[in-house]
Order: structure tokens, then C-alpha cells, then sequence
């Protein structure tokens, strides 16, 4: 595992065609020249434009250096955002930095742009640096800009090139990594010409992200062959350029798959599991610890034991101790574990599909009590009983604060940020959702909310898989339990929605507001990979 990874933007981490390529038609245009085929206009992706306009159209460098003007006065308004991520590669970085590793940008294209792209695309947080070339003309080469990354890390006391890795696209790059020793892993889903990455001694080259997910975070099998590992090329003279020469510390040898370098598949899962069981466990003794010290002190303030006070100003007490020590949780697990939680979605939402996802959380929270309700199954759970009585006898503002926003915000960060988050990266979706769930469900201590909560829980990583943020599980968890406290216990005719009809009807809305929202969800991820 590298501790540093250098990652080239354009045709590395996001495809920027349309907007490169669209902004060159731009300036091309202001000479008098039209070109109307986008695809003749790729080799402009990646070199300094200047150096390209130069190059393939004959221009002098005033007219070069004109040319890059009109380029950006469309590019600074309009073609910094005619861009799109490779599919997985905000998976990948998310989970590059949750490993621990240090992620720079080093990109040809002016600082200010980078920015604002990896800002609009939600993928700023992963990176500790990034550097560009300047608007006036300053640090355009790939080696200029890689030596500037390595200054900056130099600062950081991070400054071993053999820790390093450079991932680019074009020829540049592998030169930008020779510059200061660093290793390189050449992407050839950019827009390298046939042959370009081989000639200019990549290490590496990789087919698509997965590829580049295997050799960075799970090992690659390389051999002599052509095409070996998940999309990975590595191993023969043809594909690995230097890696052949320099032995063991060569990429090729490191990541051979061997088990002293790589976690096995048990290891990762019981990693997962144990980060998992900690953030329950931290959750729950830290919600624990500052209730009982909110509980101390107004029984110190009451100079009386907390329990002589009569009913309804304990219960009062008992939520706001419980409202106060989920707010305490929830920030303390989020400082902890905030690098580990999608926040930023890479994936496309589909606006539409917020409806039924809202309807869903409304109806299944409604089902699911009259569920629960009708087969009497809290008769088993005094527990649960005690715990009903107390969150519902307090003040509504008190309530909603509590149960409809604080609570969410605890909850989700621990069981879906973190439980599920990390289950997701060992186990196939179906048995994360389950396994996440029942944790969710046994969290709770009793038998009837453990019914519920795996329910609901299950749900709620669904929601987590489809959206890719952390956001829409919130949003989930929030209207259920408001929809529920308002329903059931502020309106007098709330018992209505306990019946067996209303059970069916409830949950028969439910059933397709899920499938509806799956559909949604399922044509934007259909979309967004077209």
C-alpha cells in the first residue's frame, strides 16, 4: 500500500471530452477554423494547450497563447463542468483515504479549475493536496507540477518517492513519476495513444477503475501474461515497460498477491466486523456516559433522587438526558468516523425518486406498528413497554427534536456510515443489508424495536446503496419517526392506523413505493454509466 498516490485529473479521474474538447472547437473558432468532429480534438486532452495548438494546428505562440484565452473565457464559465467521473472512482478515492493514505491531485490544467471541479463533483474532501499549473503561465509541465506536489509533501514530512505513486493517463505523467523517482500505474481507459504508455515505461497499466482498485487496494495477480489480474496489465516486457528491469521493489513484485502483503478475505471481514462492533460500543457507552451525567446532575440540582420526582417531569428529564447524549454521541462518532462516510454522492439521483422514498418511510414505519400492535407482541417485552411510555410522555418539541432529528443523525452515522460502509466493502449488498440490519435491530434491547429496527434497518441501507450518501438514510429515518410520533401518539384518531386494513393497506403502499423507487433509482445508475 502507497502512502502517498499522485492522481492526474483529466482522463484519469473523470472524462472531460465534451468540455476540453468543446472549448478548443470555441477557440478555434475565433481563427476561423471549424471543427466539427469532437473525437480530432482528443489529443488535446492532457499536454499543455499551447504546446497543442502549436503542435496541431501550426499556431505561433502569440496565437497559441490567444487561443488559450478564448479557450478558458468558455472553459471558466460553461466547460469545467462538461465533465463526468469514471464510474466507481469516487468509491475508489473515498476508500483510498479511509485506508489512510495521503491524496494529491498533480494536473496540468490551472489550480483554480481542478477546484472547482473536484468540488462540483464532491470528491475535494479526499484529497490533502492539490496543485495545477497557473493562469499566467507558470508550472504547465507535468514534471514541474509533480515536483511541486513533492515539495508540499516534503513539508509534510512525506517525502520517500519509493511510497509513491503517480496514476495518469498520457505519456506526461509516467515521465512526471521518472522525474522524482516515484512509481507509476498508467490508466489506458484515457486518452493515451496506441502504444503511448507502453514507450514511455509505465510500470502498470490498468483496464478500467476496478483494475486500478485491485493493484491499489487488493493486490494483482501479474504474471507473464498479457491481460493479467482485473483489468490490469502487467508482468511482460510488452505491458510493463520498466517493471521488468528494476526487481523487487518493481509494482509487478509488490503486488504479486502475496499473502504477507495482502489481507485475506477472513481478515478483511473480521477488520470490518471489529470496526463495526467499535462504533456500536462507542456510540452506545458515550450516549450512556452523558446521560447519566445530565441525570446526576439534575437530581444534584433537585437535591432528591431523580426517580422521586413524579412521572411526568421524570420521563421530561429522561428524554432531554437522552436527547443531549445522542447529540454528544453523534458528534464525537462523526469526528471519529467521518473519512469512512459518503457524504458527496458520485452517483446520479433522480429527483423524483425523493417521492416515493418518502412515502415508503412514512408507510413501512406505520406497517410495521400495526404489525407489531396486532400480534401483541409487546406482551413479551416490559422492557419495551417502559421505554414506549417514557419517549412518548414529553412535550412535542421535545419529541421531534429528539426522536425525528437527533436521533437520525446519531443512528445513521454509526450503523450506516460505519456498519454498513464497512460490510459493504467484504460482503456482496444483499448480505451487508442483512447483517447491518439485524445489528441495527439488536441494537435496540428489546424485542419488539428489534423487530422493527432490523425492518426498517434493512431499508435504510438500501436507501444508503442506492443514493450514495449518507444524507438519504437521514432523510429515511427522519420522516419514519416522525410520521409515526405524530400519527400514533399526537392525533386523537391515530389508533385507526392500528387496525387490520389499514396494516394492509399500509404495507401493500409500501411494497410499491419500494419497487418504485428502486426502478428510479436503477434507470439514473443505467444512465449515468451510459
Amino acid at each position: 500500500m502507497f502512502s502517498c498516490i499522485l492522481f492526474d485529473l483529466d482522463g484519469t479521474i473523470s472524462d472531460p471530452k465534451q468540455g476540453i474538447c468543446g472549448c478548443v472547437q470555441y477557440a478555434l473558432r475565433s481563427f476561423g477554423i471549424e471543427e466539427p468532429e469532437l473525437d480530432r480534438l482528443e489529443p488535446f486532452i492532457g499536454p499543455p494547450l499551447a504546446e497543442s495548438f502549436m503542435k496541431y494546428y501550426n499556431f505561433t505562440a502569440e496565437q497559441a497563447q490567444e487561443a488559450v484565452e478564448k479557450y478558458r473565457e468558455r472553459f471558466s464559465v460553461t466547460g469545467k463542468y462538461e465533465n463526468v467521473l469514471y464510474p466507481g472512482m469516487g468509491a475508489l478515492l473515498h476508500d483510498l483515504k479511509a485506508s489512510g493514505a495521503t491524496l494529491a491531485i498533480a494536473s496540468s490544467k490551472p489550480t483554480v479549475y481542478v477546484e472547482d471541479i473536484l468540488v462540483h463533483f464532491g470528491i475535494r474532501e479526499y484529497f490533502d493536496i492539490v496543485v495545477g499549473s497557473e493562469l499566467d503561465g507558470r508550472r504547465v509541465h507535468k514534471e514541474e507540477v509533480v515536483a511541486e506536489v513533492l515539495s508540499q509533501l516534503a513539508a509534510r514530512g512525506e517525502s520517500d518517492p519509493d511510497k509513491m505513486v503517480m496514476i495518469g493517463d498520457r505519456s506526461f505523467d509516467v515521465e512526471g513519476a521518472k522525474a522524482i523517482g516515484a512509481h507509476c500505474i498508467a490508466v489506458s481507459y484515457g486518452y493515451a495513444q496506441p502504444g503511448e504508455l507502453e514507450n514511455a515505461g509505465a510500470e502498470i497499466i490498468v483496464r478500467d477503475v476496478e483494475g486500478l482498485r485491485s493493484v491499489l487496494l487488493g493486490g494483482t495477480q501479474a504474471g507473464n501474461s498479457a491481460q493479467a489480474g482485473s483489468g490490469t496489465q502487467a508482468g511482460s516486457s510488452a505491458q510493463a515497460g520498466n517493471s521488468t528491469a528494476t526487481g523487487s521493489n518493481t509494482l509487478s513484485e509488490r503486488y504479486r498477491g502475496s499473502a504477507a502483503k495482502t489481507k485475506t478475505k477472513s481478515g478483511q471481514f473480521w477488520s470490518a466486523v471489529g470496526t463495526s462492533a467499535l462504533a456500536m460500543f462507542a456510540y452506545y457507552v458515550i450516549s450512556l456516559l452523558i446521560s447519566s451525567a445530565i441525570l446526576t446532575a439534575i437530581s444534584v440540582v433537585y437535591a432528591i433522587g431523580l426517580q422521586e420526582l413524579e412521572g411526568s417531569s421524570y420521563n421530561f428529564w429522561l428524554n432531554v438526558a437522552s436527547a443531549l447524549s445522542t447529540f454528544g454521541a453523534f458528534i464525537i462518532c462523526y469526528g471519529i468516523w467521518h473519512k469512512k462516510i459518503r457524504f458527496h454522492s458520485t452517483k446520479e439521483i433522480d429527483k423524483l425518486s425523493i417521492v416515493p422514498m418518502v412515502i415508503l418511510a412514512a408507510a413501512i414505519a406505520i406497517g410495521m406498528n400495526g404489525v407489531l400492535t396486532l400480534t401483541e407482541l409487546y406482551r413479551f417485552s416490559p422492557t419495551f413497554q417502559r421505554v414506549s411510555e417514557m419517549q412518548f410522555d414529553t412535550p412535542v418539541w421535545l419529541g421531534i427534536i429528539s426522536y425525528g432529528i437527533l436521533a437520525p443523525l446519531g443512528e445513521e452515522i454509526v450503523f450506516r456510515g460505519v456498519v454498513y460502509g464497512q460490510l459493504r466493502k467484504v460482503l456482496k449488498v444483499p448480505y451487508a443489508v442483512v447483517l447491518s440490519g439485524l445489528a441495527f435491530g439488536l441494537f435496540h434491547g428489546n424485542l419488539v424495536q428489534a423487530v422493527y429496527a432490523t425492518v426498517i434497518g434493512c431499508l435504510l441501507a438500501l436507501v444508503y446503496e442506492w443514493y450514495g450518501t449518507i444524507a438519504a438514510p437521514m432523510l429515511f429515518h427522519s420522516v419514519a419517526n416522525l410520521f409515526v410520533y405524530v400519527m400514533l401518539e399526537l392525533l386523537p384518531f391515530g389508533g385507526v392506523f392500528l387496525s387490520v386494513p389499514s396494516c394492509v393497506l399500509f404495507l401493500v403502499l409500501s411494497a410499491g413505493s419500494l419497487f418504485l423507487l428502486w426502478m428510479l433509482q436503477g434507470k439514473a445508475a443505467l444512465r449515468q454509466k451510459g
